[in-house]
Order: structure tokens, then C-alpha cells, then sequence
């Protein structure tokens, strides 16, 4: 089974004219529109936000003969990560890790990482780590739902080095999931925890959870190729991808999310915003934390 949620969440940017954006509204629904009759499977909710006024629209399925809407809760797979990364940068501020810290400060020593690779390279992907993920175990929750996801299991997918840490980037899940890991060992609370108190409580997040679940009202069902996945069960996912893509949450609340962090700039401080900020150049890509 190759499982992926046909799902797209357009968060639009900033529309500075008012009367562009006085149309705004029907405007989003009318593009929308456009792409009705080539949606069977799946659903588009868009967003705009001036700073002034959210509009928003919606087209396609939640689920199966179930029209999508603003109300839909999705699973947002690896929007995940920046919640990740906020949470490190605050535990960074309050001085309960260093981001240039050893990896094995907090984490067993394994084989195949490397012991001076930083928490840093972990968080912009430059760690040189292979994705645990690889080889479908992506999908083994949804093979053997009731299987073994243990840490051991998972530190034992990480089988090889697929670079020297620091000479390149390559999107890795695997960097998320050690991060998970550090932010549990640091705060002895579980990385949930620490998505409620940290990001979810301040932020007054009311749609937004640390966990896929299919127990969760007005959830968008994952759907692929018909088959719709929405009764499996979610629990060995939701540990699997801890760290790197298990929330669920709604647009308004991943645009409150967003404009906190990068508008208001409300989450983080500003030396840790620039932290996050600072891109590093590697070949075609710009890579921040």
C-alpha cells in the first residue's frame, strides 16, 4: 500500500490592496472553482489573511460523497516539523540545550550517527542520516498496526550513512524523530506535552492535536487511489511520525500558528527567530532550521 493523504492546504500570503482583497473572498472560491470537475478523491481548502480580514474557500472531499470544508480537520504530515523546530528554539532560550549541543548528550550512541553531529545539523537536514522511513516502513503502520514501533526498532532503520554530516542537504524524517527524542530527554515530558504547553495552550489552539487519531471529530479521511484508509488505526502512525509529522490540526489554526511565529513574531524571540532564519546556501537549496 503505498499510503499518502491527497490533501491540499493552501495558506495564500498577505493581499495589501484593499480593493483587491474587498473581492478576496469570492475571488479565493472562484479559483477554487476552476479546478471542481478535476477533483474526485480529495479536497483543497485555501486561506488568505491581510492581517485585517480571513477569507477562505473549499472544493473537492473530506470523504468519500462527504464535501470538505473550512470545519475539516486534517492530518498535516510534515507541517509537523516546524512545530518541532519552535519547540527546540524555546528549550534553546531557556537554556535546557544548546542547538551546537552533541547529539549524544541526549540520545544513546548508535553505530551510524556520527558523535559530533549537532542539534542544528539535525534540524536544517545537513546531519547526513538516512531517513528510517525508507524502504516502506513509512507504511508499516498500516501493514501491522499492532506491530513493534519501540525506539530500538526505529534507531535500528537507521541502517547507514547516506553522506558526511555537514557537506550537503537531503530532507531526512529521521532528524525529526532524534529531535522528538532530545526534546523528551531535556524536558522529561513527552513531546505531546510539550506541543500543548509550549505552542497549543499559549496560542489558545483549539483544533490542533499532538496525535493522529481516527477519533477525531471532523477529520479528513486519507484517501488513496479510492481506498479510503480513514479505520485504520492510527496510534502506531502517530509514534512513528512523532516529531516529523503526526499533528492534526485546521487552516485558521495553522494560520494562527504561522503568524505568531513569522508576522507577530509572538513565539519565539528575536535572536531565536534568526536562528531559524539564517539560511545556509547548498547548491539549489536554502536551508534554514
Amino acid at each position: 500500500m503505498n499510503y499518502k493523504i491527497k490533501l491540499i492546504i493552501i495558506c495564500l500570503g498577505m493581499l495589501y490592496h484593499t480593493q483587491i482583497f474587498a473581492q478576496s473572498n469570492q475571488k479565493v472560491q472562484t479559483i477554487l472553482n476552476n479546478y471542481k470537475d478535476s477533483i474526485s478523491n480529495f479536497g483543497i481548502v485555501a486561506l488568505v489573511d491581510n492581517g485585517k480580514q480571513i477569507t477562505s474557500g473549499s472544493i473537492g472531499y473530506a470523504a468519500k460523497n462527504a464535501p470538505i470544508s473550512m470545519s475539516n480537520r486534517f492530518c498535516i504530515g510534515s507541517c509537523t516539523k516546524m512545530f518541532t523546530a519552535v519547540i527546540i528554539l524555546k528549550l534553546h532560550e531557556k537554556k535546557l540545550l544548546s542547538i551546537d549541543d552533541s547529539v549524544y548528550k541526549y540520545i544513546p550512541k548508535h553505530r551510524y550517527i556520527d558523535s559530533t553531529i549537532t542539534i542544528k545539523q539535525l534540524l536544517n537536514h545537513t546531519s547526513g542520516l538516512t531517513d528510517m522511513l525508507k524502504n516502506d516502513f513509512l507504511n508499516a503502520p498500516f501493514h501491522d498496526p499492532y506491530g513493534d514501533f519501540s525506539d530500538q526498532m526505529i534507531y535500528s532503520k537507521i541502517d547507514t550513512i547516506d553522506f558526511v554530516k555537514g557537506s550537503k542537504y537531503e530532507y531526512c524524517n529521521t532528524n525529526y524523530f532524534i529531535l522528538c527524542k532530545i526534546i523528551e530527554r531535556v524536558t522529561d515530558k513527552s513531546y505531546e506535552a510539550n506541543l500543548q504547553e509550549l505552542i497549543f495552550n499559549p496560542l489558545n489552539l483549539k483544533n490542533t492535536f499532538p496525535y493522529h487519531s481516527k477519533m477525531i471529530d471532523n477529520l479528513a479521511h486519507p484517501i488513496i487511489d479510492g481506498q479510503d484508509l480513514q479505520e485504520y488505526p492510527k496510534r502506531a502512525n502517530s509514534i512513528l511520525t512523532a516529531g516529523s509529522g503526526n499533528i492534526v490540526s485546521d487552516v485558521y489554526d495553522l494560520n494562527k500558528f504561522i503568524r505568531a511565529l513569522l508576522i507577530e513574531k509572538s513565539l519565539l524571540k528575536e535572536e531565536s527567530l534568526k536562528l531559524m532564519m539564517n539560511y545556509v546556501t547548498n547548491k539549489k537549496s536554502k536551508v534554514g532550521l
